[in-house]
């Protein structure tokens, strides 16, 4: 996941999601949670999309994105569009397969001024901003762990790496 602005406060008010936080909310239903933590910052109603293909890609495993009315599903059909999508996968594609590796994207998007919020990012704000108790948060990231969503703290430890990271 991560956001498309260019400066200041406006990267945040924009979430992009990718597969991989929404296929683990759904697994641990908890998308209306997830939903709930990303529709505000600094009590400015944040916009969240994602594309066509990932409601294809969860489709394929069976989930849906129906209950998420938080989330716009946008098409990426224009010709600007597909240029970008083309210049971009050929920035983040590995060299043998069209697989994009989120340690790359993040990496790429980076070094070419692009903000990037992990899920982790956005849960923690939530808390910091009042919009999110401690407890919901980490209950959260632990049912997202639970579905073998692979994040950089343990089972129980979302709030303490958050704080040990500057998150909160």
């Amino acid at each position: 996941m991560s956001t498309a602005s260019t400066a200041g406060d406006l990267p945040a008010l924009l979430l992009a999601w990718d597969t991989s936080p929404l296929f683990h909310a759904i697994k641990a239903g908890k998308l209306d949670v997830l939903g709930d933590i990303a529709q505000t910052w600094q009590g400015v109603s944040r916009r969240n999309v994602t594309t066509q293909t990932v409601v294809d890609e969860l489709g394929t495993y069976g989930l849906s994105l129906a209950s998420a009315d938080w989330l716009e599903i946008v098409h990426v059909d224009h010709l600007n569009e597909l240029t970008a999508l083309v210049k971009w996968m050929d920035l983040v594609s590995g060299s043998k397969s069209n697989v994009i590796d989120d340690g790359d994207a993040r990496r790429i998007a980076r070094r070419n001024s692009l903000p990037v919020w992990g899920s982790l990012r956005v849960i923690a704000t939530a808390v910091s901003e009042g919009n999110a108790t401690e407890y919901v948060a980490g209950s959260l990231v632990d049912a997202l762990i639970d579905t073998d969503a692979r994040y950089p703290c343990a089972r129980g430890q979302f709030v303490s790496w958050a704080k040990q990271n500057g998150l909160l």
